[in-house]
């Protein structure tokens, strides 16, 4: 009889965390190209449990991150790095932590996707702007220390216009 009831316990326990577990959406993402590089084990092992206030959300895909319910932020590891650009290129400070980020599109666009610059694998940050969403200047000093495991390299670093020739 003892063994019947161990079983039976078993059984509500394994029903009660499949419940539990569906109470918590999974958020379907595309890994990036070099999802697998060990750098993106390094960023993605240490991403922060809350970014602009957004609690952290499950990802079903390798070297990536969500934050939001509904997402406002979502973060992939292992995109291609970008080469030189004239695109806006901003240094967010975080502690000791420094990274440059290139945004990639319109800043007036709903959703604003920013890239690392110098830094191999580069890591991509779509964020949910304007109205309903999060203000980036919220969210890339949330995401430095993480996306800051990858080395920069010194020779590709933001520079202010008046420094190029």
């Amino acid at each position: 009889m003892s063994r019947l009831r161990v079983a039976a316990a078993a059984l509500a326990a394994a029903a009660f965390a499949s419940l539990l577990a569906g109470c918590t959406p999974t958020v379907a993402m595309d890994a990036a190209p070099h999802a697998n590089d060990p750098k993106c084990a390094s960023v993605t092992v240490v991403l922060p449990d809350s970014v602009a206030g957004q609690k952290e959300d499950y990802t079903d895909a390798q070297a990536t991150g969500a934050w939001g319910n509904p997402v406002k932020v979502q973060l992939r590891c292992g995109v291609a790095p970008l080469g030189p650009t004239t695109k806006p290129c901003i240094t967010v400070a975080s502690g000791q932590d420094s990274v440059d980020w290139v945004l990639t599109n319109d800043p007036d666009d709903k959703v604003l996707t920013y890239v690392t610059y110098g830094r191999t694998p580069a890591v991509e940050v779509t964020i949910q702007h304007g109205t309903g969403g999060v203000s980036d200047a919220n969210v890339l000093p949330d995401l430095a220390q993480a996306v800051a495991s990858i080395p920069q390299s010194k020779a590709h670093k933001c520079v202010a216009a008046d420094d190029t020739q």
